[in-house]
């Protein structure tokens, strides 16, 4: 039984920073292509992705490209010129992305007791106790605009 080598050859590894790149800005645009300009057969590349060695340099790359602050920064831009341009969920997703928008939580409380024997302040003092327990909330953030409630009868 041999041990396989991590090493690629070199149209391995240009093979392989082909399938690193963006499917739209792949040139050429498939895998036939790719290996017609190549000069190899179009199931060469195919069998490549079949072996230890390639999947985990390749793995290894895409690990790579989702800690690469480049693509991070390219996908900001992106949300970023969607949303001044009036689309409204990539305006929101770029101002959480950044900080600028809090995202909002709903925390469900039960309680045995009815809700006419508790007050404002225990309330809220229930919520604050559960948030700060699940790490879901800092008090500072907690703010109470209303609370609707609903009995059955």
């Amino acid at each position: 039984m041999t041990k396989e080598s991590m090493f690629l050859t070199k149209e391995q590894e240009s093979y392989l920073a082909w399938l690193l790149e963006p499917e739209p800005t792949r040139n050429p645009q498939t895998k036939k292509a790719w290996a017609e300009e190549h000069g190899v057969h179009y199931n060469t590349p195919i069998g490549w992705e079949k072996k230890k060695a390639f999947v985990e340099r390749w793995k290894l790359g895409v690990e790579g490209l989702t800690q690469s602050p480049e693509r991070t920064q390219k996908l900001l831009d992106a949300l970023y010129t969607k949303g001044i341009s009036g689309d409204t969920k990539s305006a929101e997703l770029y101002l959480k992305a950044t900080g600028s928008m809090p995202n909002q939580q709903t925390l469900n409380i039960k309680t045995e007791a009815s809700i006419k024997e508790i007050s404002d302040d225990d309330l809220e003092k229930m919520i604050l106790e559960l948030s700060q327990k699940h790490g879901q909330i800092q008090s500072e953030s907690i703010t109470f605009e209303s609370i609707a409630i609903s009995q059955g009868l």
